[in-house]
């Protein structure tokens, strides 16, 4: 037996906030999400698999692009040319809703209630697939009750869009993994996380990830599964499918101004070539501070937008589009005038919380990419670095115009 998971398509994805790409690089952004899928779509024809499985969120929003729709009937329709069924369920970005579609006649969408599909294979064996799509853009109930024990077919399959159960603002089908393994299903195939992870080696129990990053929060080799059965056990085998790959770097910069930074940046191009577009965020720790003018003209972009133009060429070379260059400055202090530094830092202390991030951070947090990105260690020191260096250039700019 041989099937693809795949998850996370979200076709039509926006990319907002990419401006000023070149012409070529911006098209393929913004038509990586399909050409991603197509990849899936174009293994399960060459592998011959048997079934697909899309574990949820092929769209990136609940009302879907005519262009979306007709993509996805399109790579259904070669799967049913080639006698390949599709099992679809819906997640939280594209519940369900009054499709204007009707599928090919080998997708089998999963309705609000989990209810399971069963296979007949050419090889003679059975599968039966369990799971259900979203109703709403959010489940807080844990659905695992509702899904059947191992049927009495040769493999069961469990399909699930979903997160880990935390105990607080649970929204997207929150469950355990104990509860998973209690049903003795030979592979758990989930969505919603979009980075793949294995929440258990046997059975299988795997986040697929999203085939395409879509943001610096998603970063690495994004792909899909070919999952196969050998000896008594499915095997998963990871296939890349982004042509677009997101990368962080931290750069050290020995000199002390943008001339230095310049030159510091056309060597580390030269330095690190990518194997494919790759969009970079870069990170720079210095070994004095910047001026407050220069600080400033980081912070607008401006001076990265006029690197970005008369360094052309060696972005090309490298295959690198630097989409971000930011000051990292956790070890900075500020020094406040006219005021003790204990008071400040002391003020500093009650300001800079875990609470208060929380606070400040409030609903974007139901959003899965945003909030792995606020639960990373690095992030806190990220956000205060960035309050500490704003502080500083203020009271550098008032200092300059009363002088």
């Amino acid at each position: 037996m041989k099937f693809i998971h795949a998850a996370d398509l979200h076709l039509d994805s926006p990319f907002l906030g990419l401006t000023g790409l070149p012409g070529s690089l911006a098209t393929t952004v913004r038509e990586s999400t399909f050409t991603a899928a197509t990849k899936v779509f174009d293994r399960a024809l060459s592998e011959h698999v048997d079934f697909v499985l899309l574990a949820g969120d092929l769209f990136d929003r609940a009302e879907q692009s005519v262009a979306a729709q007709a993509f996805l009937f399109t790579q259904f329709d070669r799967l049913n040319n080639a006698q390949i069924p599709v099992i679809v369920s819906f997640g939280n970005h594209d519940y369900l809703t009054d499709q204007a579609i009707i599928y090919p006649t080998n997708v089998t969408v999963l309705g609000e209630h989990v209810t399971t599909t069963t296979l007949q294979l050419a090889s003679g064996e059975t599968v039966a697939v369990s799971g259900f799509s979203y109703p709403q853009r959010w489940v807080p109930d844990d659905p695992l009750a509702a899904y059947p024990a191992h049927a009495t077919t040769d493999w069961h399959i469990g399909m699930l869009h979903g997160a880990i159960a935390t105990g607080s603002q649970d929204h997207y089908a929150p469950f355990t993994v104990a509860e998973l393994l209690r049903k003795r299903y030979d592979y758990w195939a989930l969505g919603h996380i979009h980075h793949r992870q294995s929440l258990n080696d046997q059975p299988p129990v795997l986040y697929a990830g999203n085939t395409q990053g879509r943001a610096v929060t998603e970063t690495g080799a994004k792909g899909a599964y070919l999952v196969h059965s050998q000896a008594g056990h499915l095997v998963p085998e990871f296939f890349p499918t982004a042509t677009v790959i997101w990368e962080t770097a931290k750069l050290a910069l020995d000199g002390t101004n943008l001339v230095a930074l310049n030159e510091a940046l056309v060597s580390w191009l030269a330095a690190h070539p990518a194997v494919q577009p790759t969009l970079t965020t870069i990170t720079l720790t210095t070994s004095s501070p910047l001026s407050v003018a220069e600080q400033q003209r980081l912070a607008t972009g401006d001076w990265l937008q006029l690197f970005q133009r008369t360094h052309q060429r060696q972005l090309k070379a490298a295959q690198r589009y630097i989409v971000r260059l930011s000051l990292d400055e956790t070890t900075a202090t500020v020094s406040a005038p006219n005021l003790d530094q204990s008071y400040w830092e002391l003020g500093a202390k009650t300001v800079f919380t875990a609470a208060n991030r929380q606070e400040l951070f409030g609903k974007l947090a139901q959003e899965p990419a945003l909030a792995a990105w606020f639960d990373r260690p690095e992030t806190a020191a990220s956000l205060e670095a960035a309050a500490r260096r704003r502080l500083t250039q203020l009271m550098g700019g008032e200092g300059q115009d009363e002088s």
